[in-house]
């Protein structure tokens, strides 16, 4: 018994440290046009408004482009701060397959933004989770969460662990 849970163990570090999926032209072309697109308030990224219940405190809308990889994505303007869009990935029950993704996500985003990005991490636990925040700023003594222009959080919900990536841009 102790065989098969070492090997299955092996198995799914290999599968973890495997090649980084993000790693690619298409993640790098993409995310640099949803930024540049954020600059000027994601009015290319917008697409269908959706009906929140909450108008009264933002607007949010489909995001028509897309990260690769990631299963949905909605563009966010509050009445007052900074419009951001957000992309959700697939979830797993495996805490460290999604770690290693929310890795791979890390590495692949520096790369694409190539310019110095410096990261403050925070895990909290809720309700016996962890819920891991990182916020990513361009200025090393960057610290107000405001600041940041990208955020990425892995948190717990319905039995899953959930990846999701934040890209904060300006208004128009």
């Amino acid at each position: 018994m102790k065989r098969i849970l070492i090997l299955f163990l092996l198995f799914v570090l290999t599968k973890a440290n495997a090649q980084n999926e993000f790693a690619a032209n298409a993640f790098y072309n993409d995310f640099k046009k949803i930024y540049t697109d954020g600059q000027t308030g994601f009015s290319a990224c917008k697409g269908a408004k959706r009906k929140t219940g909450f108008e009264e405190l933002a607007s949010e809308y489909q995001a028509k482009i897309m990260l690769p990889l990631a299963d949905s994505g909605k563009v966010v303007v509050p009445v007052s701060g900074n419009p951001y869009v957000i992309y959700y990935f697939e979830p797993d029950k495996m805490r460290l397959k999604i770690d290693q993704l929310g890795l791979n996500l890390r590495d692949a985003l520096v790369t694409a933004f190539d310019k110095p990005l410096y990261t403050r991490a925070e895990t909290t636990i809720i309700n016996n989770y962890p819920f891991t925040n990182t916020l990513y700023y361009t200025e090393p003594f960057e610290n107000p969460s405001a600041t940041a222009i990208f955020r990425q959080c892995i948190y717990f919900s319905n039995g899953k662990y959930y990846l999701s990536f934040e890209m904060r841009g300006r208004r128009e």
